[in-house]
């Protein structure tokens, strides 16, 4: 199956693009940028740069600079300024691709018979992609996303998850779309800390990729230690790469029914999920409850001191 990054880096992004790049797992076809934690500017940048630190000749392309509604929603309070921890990487060599990301998920899944989506970020590109060419949603295979919350504990709005508060009309057509999608939720990231001793050997990589990586999540380390007294790492969308990846990291996992709340002054964002089939529909979501921490830990830790 060829595969298809979509995704703003971000700090944890980039742990997600490391392993699943690094990996050799998947056969990536390119990586397509949108706003999110910061904006289009920067989530392009930070991805060239990926890639060429890793000395890949993986595509990018940029995509949406800003959700279908609303205004952009950004977390440079988590990520810093530049999404990479105020660590201002220096200027890529390489360039963006010329066409569309959207274009280019279209062409994509034209292309290949089997075409999986590992999708880090708000669900722009892929909503403008299948509201382009509905077709797309007979000739996506599976899409597996970093999304939502299982039990309504927000880390935007009381019950929002980001990558779907920054867009919910995109999130929305997605869920809507009946392409399998598998969808690793933000308490299972909570549930999914990596503690001090990743941290430490993080510390301790000597590759460019490793380096820049291990300096940009200090940023990210400072805010989580202020607020729990301890050092910890919640890399949501590595734990989505790794379940694209090798599916046996998920330990529990329940098939549901998921809508997106498009409206409601204090709900808008919120993934609805019917565990019960209330609504008697088809489940339209595999979701992930819980995933193997050491095995996620030891995927990135593989990755980022791999040597290509």
């Amino acid at each position: 199956m060829k595969w298809i990054i979509d995704t703003d880096p971000g700090i944890d992004d980039a742990s997600a693009i490391i392993t699943a790049v690094n990996s050799g797992a998947l056969d990536i076809l390119g990586i397509t940028c949108v706003h999110g934690n910061v904006g289009l500017e920067y989530t392009t940048r930070n991805a060239l740069k990926l890639i060429e630190l890793m000395d890949v000749g993986i595509p990018v392309y940029g995509g949406a600079s800003r959700p279908i509604l609303q205004k952009p929603e950004h977390a440079s309070y988590v990520h810093g300024t530049d999404g990479f921890g105020n660590t201002f990487l220096s200027e890529p060599n390489i360039k963006l691709e010329p066409i569309h990301a959207v274009d280019f998920i279209i062409e994509a899944a034209y292309a290949d018979d089997k075409l999986g989506l590992l999708t880090l970020g708000p669900l722009t590109n892929v909503a403008l992609a299948i509201a382009k060419d509905r077709s797309l949603e007979d000739r996506i295979d599976r899409i597996v996303m970093m999304a939502g919350t299982s039990r309504a504990r927000g880390n935007t709005s009381p019950v929002a998850e980001f990558n779907v508060f920054a867009d919910p009309e995109a999130a929305a057509v997605v869920f809507d779309t009946g392409i399998p999608i598998t969808m690793v939720p933000w308490e299972t990231c909570l549930d999914t800390l990596l503690g001090p001793d990743t941290i430490r050997e993080l510390r301790k990589s000597l590759t460019p990729v490793g380096q820049a990586f291990s300096n940009a999540m200090e940023f990210t380390l400072k805010g989580i230690e202020a607020s729990m007294g301890q050092e910890f790492l919640v890399l949501c969308d590595l734990i989505a790469a790794c379940v694209a990846i090798d599916p046996s990291v998920v330990k529990e996992k329940a098939s549901v029914t998921v809508r997106v709340e498009t409206c409601g002054r204090y709900s808008r964002g919120l993934t609805v999920i019917d565990e019960r089939n209330i609504e008697g529909a088809e489940p339209n979501v595999t979701l992930c409850l819980a995933c193997d921490r050491e095995q996620i830990a030891g995927m990135f830790l593989n990755a980022i001191n791999h040597q290509n």
